[in-house]
């Protein structure tokens, strides 16, 4: 997991995370389970040649499900960790 590409798994572009980007200068990505703030940080800079200033991180919990209809059926929401990235005033990173 010391690649970059091993840490950042994908952006995620949702209509929050386009304001955050568009006014804080916060962007969102999905990172790798395993991943902590340090590795995260220099994946960033390293990827994109930006400096960065803070990393939040979020876990979302895996929810199981059960269907409406067929009471046994059960499915499992996956979780997944994703990380707020701050970067300096003037650094900017193009995703689209």
């Amino acid at each position: 997991m010391s690649q970059p590409v091993e840490i950042l798994l994908d952006s995620v572009l949702t209509e929050k995370a386009t304001q955050q980007a568009a006014n804080l200068n916060q962007y969102v990505f999905r990172v790798h389970p395993k991943a902590n703030r340090n590795s995260i940080k220099l994946a960033v800079q390293e990827t994109f040649s930006v400096t960065v200033r803070r990393v939040n991180v979020l876990i979302r919990k895996p929810k199981v499900k059960r269907d409406r209809f067929r009471r046994n059926n059960l499915s499992v929401k996956s979780g997944m960790k994703k990380a707020i990235v701050t970067l300096k005033e003037g650094d900017k990173i193009d995703l689209l």
